[in-house]
């Protein structure tokens, strides 16, 4: 069995899933910074996911891992695609170019770790218990349902000897510039307000809390003249954020007019953010933003997806669970906010 390099000079950290995946684990980079100061940290992630690690002083580098599973963006997400792709792509021929001493594979999938393999990465880290990649790992910790997702991510560091390590909360790293523009856009929409960031996408739509209700909840919202409200999501939202602001001239519709970092820079200079299950609330948590999470139909227990994916008292999980048999309706969300 390899052995753990005492000084490794590279390790390789494998994130191809969706947005918020990839910024709930962010602190892990700082946390293999400061258990090896002097190593390469590289991030292989999804093209679409680039921007979160924009400026990140923790990462060295990031390499391009589009790869055909666990994630709603790469078309083809079949065993043989996968295995073609870990056989045949030139961004696997390129990850084994670079001959990396440890790497790690945050989501724990039999696929991350044959990438792994095929990379020459002779020390590899995983996860048992989600998708079966462990028996490839030299060392690996279970997976807990009942734990936060960003700080189990950081036993990867204490696996390899991390006495210290970060918060878990995930870090987003905007310029002054980025920062400045935020506050003019929400300047441009009538002054210093509540300023509200809702974002009604999801990664499907089973997740997402029903528009309709999200149509009562923002006339709601903009009847009060102390609110400023901003719907934010990308190209695939634009539909729904024109239903939303539609006949509303208090509501500024954003959807797909801004990139990544410029939605970050929003709720960066936001006091409130309403949102679906997303990388809205990890951005909010990012910045410290206090958030509504609204759950839909497909969540059984607002509790157990609190525990995994909340940030205690800035997270406000909002859907079913035993005391609560119903998704919350617009007059409950309007409640909890009025009192925020």
């Amino acid at each position: 069995m390899n052995k753990c390099p005492d000084s490794p000079q590279s390790i390789f950290v494998l994130r191809n899933n969706d947005l918020g995946d990839l910024l709930v684990i962010t602190p892990l980079f700082e946390a293999l910074k400061m258990l090896y100061p002097e190593a390469r940290i590289v991030a292989g992630v999804g093209d679409w996911s680039r921007p979160i690690l924009e400026n990140n002083p923790h990462v060295s580098e990031v390499l391009s891992i589009n790869a055909p599973w666990h994630n709603h963006i790469v078309p083809g997400q079949t065993p043989l695609g996968a295995f073609r792709y870990i056989l045949r792509s030139h961004e696997v021929s390129l990850l084994k170019s670079r001959q990396f001493d440890i790497g790690i594979d945050v989501l724990g999938s039999q696929f991350g770790s044959l990438l792994l393999m095929r990379g020459g990465i002779p020390f590899r880290l995983g996860v048992k218990g989600y998708a079966g990649g462990h028996s490839a790992a030299q060392r690996y910790f279970d997976l807990d349902y009942c734990k936060y997702v960003g700080r189990s991510s950081l036993l990867f560091a204490e696996l390899l000897g991390a006495m210290q390590v970060p918060s878990a909360k995930p870090q987003i790293f905007l310029t002054a510039q980025e920062m400045a523009y935020g506050d003019e856009m929400w300047a441009e929409h009538g002054g210093r307000k509540r300023r509200i960031v809702i974002g009604p996408g999801a990664g499907f739509a089973e997740k997402c809390w029903p528009l309709g209700h999200y149509e009562k909840l923002i006339r709601a919202l903009t009847l009060d003249a102390r609110n400023q409200v901003v719907v934010v999501g990308g190209p695939r939202e634009m539909a729904v954020g024109a239903q939303l602001s539609c006949g509303n001239s208090a509501v500024r519709n954003l959807t797909g007019l801004t990139t990544l970092r410029e939605t970050f820079s929003l709720v960066a200079q936001a006091d409130l953010v309403i949102c679906n299950s997303s990388l809205l609330m990890h951005v909010a948590a990012a910045f410290e933003k206090p958030s509504v999470v609204l759950l839909g139909e497909w969540f059984d227990s607002a509790a157990l997806h609190a525990l995994q994916w909340g940030y205690g008292s800035l997270t406000h999980v909002c859907g079913r669970d035993q005391e609560h048999e119903d998704i919350y309706s617009p007059e409950e969300v309007l409640d909890l906010v009025s009192k925020l």
